[in-house]
């Protein structure tokens, strides 16, 4: 149900295991950009807070570095394996975890962008 959930939307920035992931329907991949990472500390500190401008911004800065960190040539083999294998990695408070990350995520696409 992740994998799939995961596959239906545009690339975002996820913390798994302690490390950033940028993950969606074009990529699954880490990230090593240090700025990247700041921004999903400075979302979520602002979600939580509820300052959505600021929410807006870095959500929107976060699916900026998932879209230039996308690879080419797009190979979705690779990528859906690459996914499978990282969720079999997790265990089941890491799977939660991302779960919710992934409802803020579904929410703010929503609020921030309408439907894609």
């Amino acid at each position: 149900m992740i994998l799939e959930r995961i596959l239906k939307y545009p690339g975002f920035l996820y913390e798994l295991k302690g490390t950033h992931y940028f993950l969606g329907k074009w990529i699954c991949k880490e990230c090593i950009d240090e700025n990247a990472a700041d921004c999903v500390f400075m979302y979520r500190m602002s979600r939580r807070g509820k300052e959505e401008p600021e929410t807006n911004m870095y959500f929107q800065k976060i699916r900026a570095y998932a879209d230039f960190a996308l690879e080419v040539p797009y190979n979705p083999p690779k990528i859906n394996a690459d996914l499978k294998a990282l969720l079999d990695g997790l265990s089941d408070a890491e799977l939660s975890s991302l779960k919710e990350q992934l409802d803020n995520f579904d929410e703010d696409l929503s609020k921030y962008c309408g439907e894609l």
